[in-house]
């Protein structure tokens, strides 16, 4: 019986087996290289023909590409018995498929790294930092090396962007546990890998700026704010994200000159990382630390507390969340409304008040009159904006913030009433990144599904205004993966109704398409249920994927929770614009996910990817956020809280 072998794709290609290395050199050629790793990577899986077609010789394969597969395939099944290894067996062939496995207690290195990544992340979860470190390590070392050197084509960058982003994570846990175990002058040294691993991640800035600063070396670790700022700033035309700069106020306030700013321990951002209490009391610690020590060196110097948000001196700023009351049996669907309110709380230094109210009953007076007690007053603005239209022309020194409005021509007049208000300002999720993701998965999928014939996919929206941004993202996205590809297009008119969706969708089932994307709210859930009884794929908006059924292939997504934290961020820095705001991909608040556990071919993935990723810069672009156009506006300038 073949024992088990060792299989390496980072670095060289190479095999070794009962003492004996097959080197890259006793591969059949280049392309028996990449066929082998293709095959070895995707942990078994029967991989159609077509597919390793396109892997080896992109989308214009020869004519005589089958007859060269099945020669490759005979020089590794040969390969493989040089091993040791029953060729036939090992490589499989049924179904127009290949299948590659290996004995039992083999390892691939790539995969053996992303396993020991996950491993060292739950054990660092756990406080086990020793063990954390050693499995971290083990996956940091396996990829050292480029994977398939010298190689091109969309699936090797895909994979070795991929392959990066785990050694990222390694790196992210060997500073994680350094740092919570007490040693942040490792931690330094392993930030700064993963920064120079995935120079884009904030992670390892965000890390590096805690290290420095447990180390009692504020200086270095405002250099590190401004290396990811100017970072960002030169090469996405992005803002650092609210963590990071949660983590830079929090340096700021440390002393200064001659006049020491105490740090309130509470505003450290307890959601960066899902780690210990033990790493943030380290944090705490370090920098309570510097300010002692700098308080002993400017002996006599005065102390000031600062307001976080405000000037010096000024008084605390007070917001409220407004929210439909959600019933008690079940999910509240406003929950990351309310999560964020919290963080903002600790944050930055707010005062906070959540106002639920039942929508099948008048406003209560109370609620009326209270709001205009608040500074900064965030509704939600899919179902509740309409009934304080009025309130907030009212309440002029109050800034009103509506979130996500009501998706139907019914709010029309709504949104051009809070347009003229000088205290109001609403926000839209841009969606048309996302939808274009999603259409170029689905274009892919259906030309995957029956590679002869021409795509056909289709789309249902609630209405062509409404829903314009992503009708066109849908349709661009379509048309770069495939560009013969037919998109048919229809409305509900409706954003309540399954059955409304679900008529449609059948009627374009009938027309040919395979892949159905539904952006029309809940009439949304008939259309995916249509795919799923017709044996085909559904693509929703806004769907939860922590459990999602087994048609739905994934989802634009939309993160409630940024719009409440960035509105609170942008008021209490002045910045927080009148009339309206768009945010999306630039400031994680819109994107698109692919369900867990789909089985989406590997080089669909990483075409996926590669979209996403040539698309990002001019995406981010178009989401910069507006600066305050009126001197003296409520919310503009200084930060201070209007009166």
């Amino acid at each position: 019986m073949a024992g088990p072998l060792k299989v390496f794709l980072a670095g060289r290609v190479a095999v070794e087996a009962n003492g004996r290395v097959l080197a890259e050199r006793d591969f059949p050629g280049r392309q028996g290289r990449l066929l082998f790793a293709y095959l070895a990577a995707e942990k078994g899986r029967a991989v159609p023909k077509d597919e390793l077609a396109e892997v080896l010789w992109g989308e214009s394969p020869p004519r005589s590409w089958n007859t060269a597969l099945t020669v490759l395939v005979s020089k590794l099944r040969a390969l493989l018995a040089a091993s040791g290894v029953d060729g036939a067996s090992a490589l499989s062939s049924a179904f127009g498929c290949y299948r590659l496995e290996f004995p039992d207690g083999s390892t691939v290195d790539v995969l053996e790294a992303e396993s020991a990544t996950q491993e060292a992340e739950s054990l660092l979860g756990a406080d086990d930092w020793e063990r954390a470190t050693a499995s971290a390590a083990r996956g940091e070392s396996l990829l050292r090396e480029s994977f398939l050197p010298g190689e091109d084509g969309t699936w090797v960058e895909a994979k070795r962007r991929e392959l990066a982003d785990v050694r990222a994570r390694a790196l992210s846990v060997l500073a994680d546990a350094s740092l919570s175990s007490g040693n942040p002058e490792q931690s330094v040294r392993w930030a700064e890998q993963s920064i120079e691993a995935e120079p884009f991640r904030e992670g390892g800035y965000r890390r590096l700026m805690e290290a420095h600063a447990t180390a009692g070396n504020r200086a270095e670790a405002l250099r590190a704010y401004e290396r990811c700022r100017r970072l960002l700033a030169e090469e996405l035309g992005a803002y650092p994200s609210p963590e990071t700069e949660s983590i830079y106020r929090s340096l700021l306030e440390a002393p200064s000159g001659g006049v020491v700013v105490g740090i309130v321990q509470t505003a450290l951002p307890q959601e960066i990382t899902p780690l210990s209490a033990n790493r943030r009391r380290l944090l705490a610690v370090g920098v309570a630390a510097f300010v002692i020590l700098v308080s002993v060196v400017t002996a006599g110097a005065a102390i000031v507390v600062a307001t976080r948000g405000s000037k010096s001196g000024a008084r605390t700023a007070r917001v409220a969340l407004v929210v439909p009351r959600s019933p008690p049996v079940s999910d509240d669907p406003f929950g990351a409304y309310r999560d964020a309110v919290d963080r903002a709380r600790t944050k930055y230094g707010v005062q906070t008040r959540i106002f639920p109210i039942d929508l099948s009953k008048p406003v209560p007076t109370g609620v009326l009159k209270s709001i205009g007690n608040f500074d900064l007053v965030l509704l939600a603005g899919q179902f509740v904006s309409a009934r304080f239209v009025h309130e907030i022309a009212r309440h002029p020194h109050t800034r009103f913030v509506v979130i996500d409005p009501d998706p139907s021509r019914t709010a029309a007049d709504l949104y051009r009433t809070v347009s003229t208000l000088p205290n109001a300002t609403d926000i839209f999720f841009v969606e048309g990144p996302p939808a274009a993701e999603a259409g170029y998965l689905a274009a892919l999928m259906a030309k995957s599904r029956d590679p002869g014939k021409r795509p056909v996919i289709s789309l249902i929206a609630g209405d062509p205004v409404v829903n314009s941004n992503a009708v066109a993202g849908f349709e661009t996205g379509a048309k770069a993966a495939a560009p013969r590809a037919i998109v048919l297009e229809d409305f509900s008119y409706d954003f309540q109704h399954p059955s409304a969706c679900a008529k449609i969708a059948n009627s374009q089932i009938d027309a040919g398409s395979t892949v159905v994307f539904a952006d029309a709210g809940a009439c949304s859930t008939g259309a995916l249920s249509a795919a799923g009884g017709r044996r085909i794929w559904g693509i929703g908006a806004n769907q939860d994927l922590s459990n999602p059924p087994s048609y739905l292939l994934g989802s634009t997504v939309k993160r409630l929770d940024r719009a409440v934290e960035y509105s609170i961020r942008q008021y209490v820095e002045g910045l927080l614009p009148p009339s309206h705001l768009d945010i999306g991909i630039a400031h994680e608040a819109a994107g698109f996910e692919v369900a867990p556990g789909r089985a989406v071919p590997a080089l669909i993935l990483a075409k996926l990817a590669q979209f996403q990723q040539e698309k990002m810069k001019s995406w981010t672009s178009r989401e910069m956020p507006l600066k305050c156009d009126r001197e003296g506006a409520p919310g503009c300038g200084g930060g201070t809280p209007p009166s």
